[in-house]
């Protein structure tokens, strides 16, 4: 793994459990990266393991476009232009949910789904949340959508920040 796969894992990672913490009192810190999955581990007074995937606008040129870019490639495309790219995303959401359920992570995980939502605002994540689905079973104790959106041009102007949110698909009753 590369570094910016690492960074991107840990960022999304330390989104989900600042809300985590903040939603329910706790105050995990991050404790490391496992040799295998999942991919970060949280403690606090027990172990907390963190799964994350990440989901796109497309089935390919969306990932490239911003991954070759991260990486500073120079056959990085300049531009990315996509259809339906909210269908899409939410249908890409639901299949890596889907996946990674398949698959065992073993005690205490969460399941990090990560969007860089650059072509959408909080309110259409709404929207696509509502049409996400999650397995029947699987092994996860909670799983997070966890967004950052990229500020309007008159937020970027005045030195705005990404906004960041996160949803909790699971379970439903919290």
């Amino acid at each position: 793994m590369d570094a910016a796969q690492e960074q991107h894992e840990r960022r999304a990672g330390d989104l989900l459990i600042e809300w985590y913490n903040q939603r329910h009192g706790t105050s995990f810190q991050f404790a490391g990266r496992p040799a295998d999955a999942p991919d970060l581990i949280y403690r606090e007074n027990r172990k907390l393991g963190v799964e994350v995937v990440s989901a796109y606008y497309d089935d390919r040129e969306d990932a490239k476009f911003k991954w070759l870019n991260a990486r500073g490639r120079p056959d990085a495309p300049k531009k990315w232009e996509g259809k339906n790219c909210e269908q899409y995303l939410a249908d890409d959401i639901t299949a890596k949910i889907a996946d990674k359920c398949g698959k065992s992570y073993g005690l205490n995980c969460l399941l990090a789904v990560y969007v860089f939502a650059s072509l959408s605002f909080a309110d259409d994540m709404e929207t696509i949340v509502k049409s996400v689905r999650v397995p029947a079973t699987h092994g996860f104790d909670g799983i997070y959508l966890c967004a950052e959106f990229a500020p309007l041009i008159d937020e970027y102007f005045s030195g705005t920040r990404t906004k960041r949110k996160v949803w909790q698909l699971f379970p439903h009753d919290i």
